[in-house]
């Protein structure tokens, strides 16, 4: 059984090494966008924006994500940043999982942005696409859209 548990302020620090290690890891397919110290320094100082995030099976530590939320002009979603560690492919169960414990928060949507690789047409056209972002409605909008 997966659980998802949050990393919060003197547990950011005092597990600094392993956490900054898991999301170098995640960060080594990123342009520089950010950096391991600054998202850990992001979730200790503006803990309404920013997040770590603990995965663990069967009460063992199996993966670390972060993330952030994101006010647009039309909704609030929860962009997860960066996920490493072991998937075993597991991605949905965990993604199920994260999606129940945030409907209770004043989350829109969930979003994740990751490699997906080139698109020809764009390609020839002197384009490189560098990420691919995904959405997951988890609440409906007050319209009833």
């Amino acid at each position: 059984m997966y659980t998802i548990q949050r990393i919060l302020g003197e547990d950011l620090l005092l597990n600094y090494q392993v956490i900054k290690t898991k999301l170098e890891k995640a960060l080594e397919y990123s342009d520089g966008e950010r950096s391991a110290p600054q998202i850990i320094l992001n979730s200790i100082s503006q803990p309404q924006i920013y997040q770590i995030w603990q995965i663990f099976h069967d009460g063992k530590g199996v993966a670390l994500g972060s993330t952030r939320v994101v006010q647009y002009e039309g909704f609030r979603a929860l962009h997860i940043i960066t996920l490493a560690g072991e998937t075993d492919g597991d991605l949905s169960e965990w993604s199920a999982i994260f999606e129940e414990e945030m409907k209770e928060q004043p989350i829109d949507m969930l979003e994740l942005t990751g490699r997906r690789g080139f698109v020809k047409q764009l390609e020839e056209a002197g384009w490189t696409e560098r990420y691919t972002t995904m959405r997951k409605l988890i609440k409906e909008k007050p319209n009833g859209e």
